[in-house]
Order: C-alpha cells, then structure tokens, then sequence
C-alpha cells in the first residue's frame, strides 16, 4: 500500500473546494430560474472550477501520466 503524503490542510482545503463548489452550482441555478442570466452562468461557471480545483491534484496526476 502506497503511503500518501497529504496533510490535513490539504484534505481541509479540497473539501472546501468541493463544497463550496456545489452551493455555489446551486446558486447560479437559482439565479437562473429568477431570470439573472448573465450573473447565473458566472455563479456556475465559478462552481464548476471550483469543484474542478478539488481535484487538482488527480488532474495533474493524469497530465504527468500523459505527457509520459
């Protein structure tokens, strides 16, 4: 078994990410349905990278493995 290095602000920090991410999809969907159009695609747009931050360091496992 591979013994990873990471440290509790490391795992803090993704699921903050994570979560922060998701109520911030929620949002941008609401923001849509009360006709905020511009501002609920930012909203959602910001969620989405934000979700994708989470997992920032499989993301760059997988372009370490793909430049390789």
């Amino acid at each position: 078994m591979v013994k990873r290095n990471s440290s509790l602000g490391v795992l803090i920090s993704t699921l903050v990410f994570f979560f922060a991410g998701f109520w911030l999809v929620l949002e941008g969907k609401s923001l849509l349905e009360n006709q905020e159009i511009l501002k609920g695609i930012l909203v959602i747009l910001g969620g989405v990278l934000s979700i994708l931050a989470a997992f920032r360091f499989r993301i760059q496992k997988f372009f370490e493995n793909w430049r390789n």
